[in-house]
């Protein structure tokens, strides 16, 4: 069977969501199969767990606004989910390899390619 619609789908509903709390059941239901089934087929295509995903896209996200916002670190934080400015510290620092203040402060621009736009891509050439 052939999942690409489904992950295209659980992907838009991640990228909507991505601000608040999204639970994996809430991304299976959406896209009528159960968590257990999802969560495989999910890690299956885009080949990492949806956590791992979820984070990944919200650091990504959350680096775009220390480049073009003067927010807070921990506002940035707790507004992609993040419960203390620590813990998302040292997500990003493993994520980038440098602390988001450092990050912020040297300007060091990364590549912040949407996951959603490289997934749907290669969903497509496999088509």
């Amino acid at each position: 069977m052939n999942y690409d619609a489904c992950i295209k789908k659980s992907i838009e509903y991640i990228e909507l969501n991505l601000m608040q709390k999204i639970e994996l059941k809430d991304i299976a239901d959406n896209v009528f199969l159960s968590k257990y089934h999802f969560h495989r087929v999910f890690h299956s295509v885009v080949g990492e767990p949806v956590a791992e995903y979820i984070r990944r896209r919200r650091l990504m996200e959350s680096a775009n606004e220390l480049l073009n916002t003067d927010d807070k670190i921990v506002d940035i934080a707790f507004k992609y989910q993040f419960s203390s400015q620590e813990v998302f510290s040292k997500a990003f620092k493993r994520l980038y390899g440098i602390s988001p203040r450092e990050f912020r402060r040297n300007g060091n621009n990364i590549s912040i390619m949407t996951s959603k736009n490289k997934i749907t891509s290669q969903l497509s050439m496999a088509a």
